[in-house]
Order: structure tokens, then C-alpha cells, then sequence
């Protein structure tokens, strides 16, 4: 390994050991919510042809962005950007990268509007989850972190995020587009069973 790639090496563990140690421990945005972004956005990056450096820009990024999440919040994206903003020069990060993922950390903010290829990739593996079989599961994690009723209503809610939702990069498309087409279908007829009062 060369120096480069063994400096960017540390340094990924160190934004990994802050994670760690930082995360929120809610239902749904918590550690294991970032490793999955992290994950997906690196599998991502690779299909979409993303170079070296700029996936451990994405990397990063994808680690850190819930670092700050309290649940009602607004601004968790500002304030989990401006954590990163602060932390990633102390780690060895340039100016430059250090302000490309506080843009792309940015980007995740729900509706989404992404610019750059990677805000598209990182907003693509934030919701990853609505096109796996694990989606029910990631949902009940969500239902519980917002607080909500199970039942007719939450399947409603999923139904619409699932129907207006649309993944940006070619990559997620082809991975995820036919499993949310599945998990659409499981909705509704979750939904049927409620409206047959069972």
C-alpha cells in the first residue's frame, strides 16, 4: 500500500472511531444506519465509476452524516455538516475535502435536491433500505424513532414516501428500482388486510 492510500486508510479509521463514539443511538439513524450508507455508497461509487479520492470523500461523508440527529429536528444535516466541518481538519483533511463533505453531508436533507454525482450517490444509499428486503424492518425502526401509531395510517405514510420516491444514479436503479416495485406491492396489501379489518 502505498503512503497516500495508507494515510487515507487512517484516516477513515479515525472518521469510523468518531462515528462510532458519536452516533446517536436512536432506532433508525444510529451506527448501523451510517455503516449501511457507507457500504452502499462505496458498492455505488464503484459501478458509477467514482475515483479513489473522491470516494473517501463519499466515505466520509456517508459515516457522518447523521452523526447529529435529534429526533423533530430540522436542521440535523446543517448541524451534522458543521461536526464534520470542525472535526475533519484535525484528522488531516484538506480544505477542499473537508468542504465537499460538508456539501454532500448537505445534500441528504429531505426533499432531496443533489447536484454533484456524489450528493446523487449518497442520496441514493441513505434510503437503500426502500428497495431491500429488509425494508419493513428498517420502517418499524423508523415508526418507532418518529414516534408514530402502527397500522393503516404508517402503511399509508410508506406507501407515498415508496411512490414518490425516485433513485438518481443509474447504479441504484437498476439494484433497487424492482425491489421497491415489491415493496409497494407488500403495502398495499398490508393495507387491503386493514381495510378487510384484519
Amino acid at each position: 500500500m502505498n503512503q497516500e492510500k495508507e494515510n487515507d486508510f487512517r484516516k477513515m479509521r479515525r472518521v469510523y472511531g468518531l462515528a462510532k463514539k458519536y452516533m446517536p443511538k436512536n432506532p433508525y439513524h444510529n451506527l448501523r444506519h451510517a455503516k449501511d450508507v457507507f457500504y452502499t455508497a462505496n458498492k455505488l461509487s464503484k459501478l458509477e465509476g467514482v475515483c479513489y479520492e473522491e470516494r473517501l470523500i463519499l466515505g466520509t461523508a456517508a459515516l457522518l452524516h447523521d452523526i447529529v440527529f435529534e429526533i423533530g429536528a430540522k436542521d440535523n444535516e446543517e448541524k451534522s455538516a458543521y461536526y464534520a466541518r470542525k472535526h475533519l481538519p484535525k484528522l488531516g483533511y484538506s480544505v477542499y475535502q473537508n468542504q465537499r463533505v460538508y456539501d454532500i453531508i448537505l445534500a441528504t436533507k429531505i426533499p432531496t435536491h443533489p447536484k454533484s454525482k456524489l450528493e446523487k450517490i449518497i442520496c441514493d444509499a441513505d434510503v437503500v433500505n426502500l428497495g431491500r428486503e429488509d425494508f419493513f424492518e428498517r420502517g418499524e425502526e423508523v415508526r418507532q424513532e418518529l414516534g408514530t401509531q402502527n397500522g393503516k395510517a404508517w402503511y399509508k405514510v410508506q406507501l407515498d414516501f415508496l411512490n414518490n420516491h425516485k433513485y438518481y444514479t443509474q447504479s441504484a436503479k437498476k439494484l433497487l428500482d424492482y425491489g421497491v416495485k415489491q415493496n409497494i406491492k407488500k403495502v398495499k396489501e398490508k393495507l387491503r388486510r386493514y381495510e378487510r379489518g384484519g
